[in-house]
């Protein structure tokens, strides 16, 4: 059976939420006698029985630890950043989902906006990352990157690619043999990449794959290219 989660802390026998939380857990109707599952953000979720609830602090009796296993394959997603960064805020939520370990904005040709734009969205994401994990029971939230110019990303996992619309010849079938641990994918924005930026990527070691024949909206680009990393890797 599954129990509502929320983010928390255990003391003790003991399992608390404060402030947005417990107002969370208030507003949801969360009474006494109810069972809550609780994430401490340090590996663990508990199963508590509460015991006192209000709009300021939440209590509930330590019941268990529950067995959660963690990501075994880390996605690393760069992602040049769209002109409406409320696209971004949309996103985390399936990023989460769908297993991604880190996001990190990155600023490209195409990008009209300043890295203090990205700047200031990053506790709003950060925030969004973290709600998104109470509902598919991921022990850790999606990490949050400070943005980075095009030609400071590192080609440093085992596996290194970027998606782009005009490679004709390669895509990621051709690679489902290999068992990387990590790995590190470019989603292009609006306009998508110039010659110059996919030659710094695969100078780099990123490899140039397609994602079909149709030219993709990125959002599109960036969830099909995370659920072919899944199916090809996370075995």
């Amino acid at each position: 059976m599954s129990y509502p989660t929320f983010i928390g802390k255990k003391e003790g026998d003991f399992l608390y939420l404060i402030e947005d939380e417990a107002k969370h857990a208030y507003v949801r109707r969360v009474k006494p006698g109810y069972l809550i599952q609780v994430n401490d953000l340090n590996g663990n979720i508990y199963l508590g029985e509460v015991l006192e609830v209000s709009k300021k602090k939440l209590k509930a009796k330590f019941l268990k630890k529950i067995d959660v296993e963690d990501l075994k394959l880390q996605i690393n997603l760069n992602l040049c950043v769209p002109n409406q960064l409320s696209k971004v805020d949309d996103l985390i939520p399936y990023l989460t989902e769908l297993g991604v370990y880190k996001l990190t904005p990155v600023l490209c040709k195409n990008s009209a906006l300043k890295e203090k734009d990205v700047l200031k969205k990053l506790e709003k994401w950060q925030k969004i990352s973290i709600n998104s994990i109470k509902q598919c029971k991921r022990l850790f939230p999606l990490k949050i990157d400070f943005p980075k110019n095009i030609d400071n990303i590192e080609a440093s996992s085992d596996f290194n690619a970027v998606f782009y619309e005009r490679e004709k010849n390669q895509s990621i079938k051709q690679y489902c043999h290999l068992t990387p641990s990590s790995v590190s994918i470019v989603i292009g924005n609006e306009g998508g990449f110039s010659d110059d930026e996919i030659k710094i990527l695969k100078d780099k070691g990123f490899k140039s794959l397609s994602l079909g024949k149709l030219i993709l909206r990125m959002e599109t680009a960036v969830i099909t290219s995370v659920c072919q990393i899944n199916f090809c890797f996370n075995k």
